[in-house]
């Protein structure tokens, strides 16, 4: 009897010291949860690129931009747990969507690295209105695009420089990129710097029968304004045969 009577007392204890257990570690665990930050929400941006202009004087056409591959995007704001996010770079899509916490931010877009490749493209940046996302809920953002934030540049040749010169070449550079442009179809872009001017390098053989030598290089700058398709004109003084780069604006239809 006694036997029976401390093999229960045992298991009595035994149950009471495992409840004892497991209630620590439940509150050991209910502290780990109260000190883990909270997790945000996700909710989901549906994008747009409107209001892409043209390089256009005359006229205003916009067009929506149906490949973001060629994009940066950068979220800005804050969570709706109030952790501020800073130049984000978001993964977005083929079809535009991205998966963002809840919040309220901007939503930045630039294809600058596509803008500066070869010959370049026209480059094109913009910011969001404000906007806020709910957890699990869709909000439709757009970024309006605006004019092209580079020129389109050409060259043509006057009449006084062809009366004296032959193959000329023209070679423009911001610092960074030098394109060269042999013949007057040729044309490139260029993100004009700071002072709002690119150098450039003119070459050119002398006519056979003329009074000037062959230019093997006459260099200087020229002033360019960007969101415009620009012609820089060569031209030549008859009596010196001196070249002045004149830099015009023009209308030239839509350039991809």
């Amino acid at each position: 009897m006694s036997h029976r009577i401390t093999h229960t007392s045992h298991i009595t204890r035994l149950a009471y010291a495992t409840a004892i257990v497991m209630a620590l570690t439940f509150t050991a665990c209910q502290d780990d949860a109260d000190n883990e930050p909270a997790l945000d929400g996700m909710g989901t941006i549906r994008l747009s690129l409107a209001d892409a202009q043209d390089y256009t004087l005359l006229t205003r056409t916009e067009q929506a931009v149906a490949d973001l591959t060629t994009y940066t995007f950068t979220l800005n704001g804050t969570t709706i747990g109030g952790v501020p996010v800073t130049d984000l770079v978001l993964d977005v899509s083929d079809q535009g969507t991205a998966q963002v916490s809840a919040g309220t931010y901007t939503l930045s877009a630039h294809n600058q690295a596509k803008a500066n490749t070869d010959n370049g493209h026209p480059y094109y940046s913009g910011t969001s209105a404000t906007f806020t996302v709910d957890a699990g809920q869709t909000q439709a953002v757009s970024i309006a695009l605006g004019k092209p934030k580079n020129a389109r540049i050409t060259y043509t040749i006057d009449d006084t420089f062809a009366a004296l010169y032959d193959s000329p070449t023209l070679s423009l550079s911001d610092g960074t990129r030098t394109i060269t442009l042999t013949q007057p179809a040729d044309y490139c872009y260029f993100i004009i710097p700071a002072d709002g001017a690119l150098a450039y390098t003119i070459t050119a053989t002398a006519k056979a029968g003329s009074h000037v030598t062959d230019m093997v290089q006459s260099t200087g700058y020229v002033e360019l304004q960007a969101g415009y398709a620009t012609t820089i004109r060569l031209k030549a003084n008859p009596a010196t045969g001196i070249i002045i780069p004149v830099a015009e604006g023009q209308y030239s239809g839509t350039f991809d």
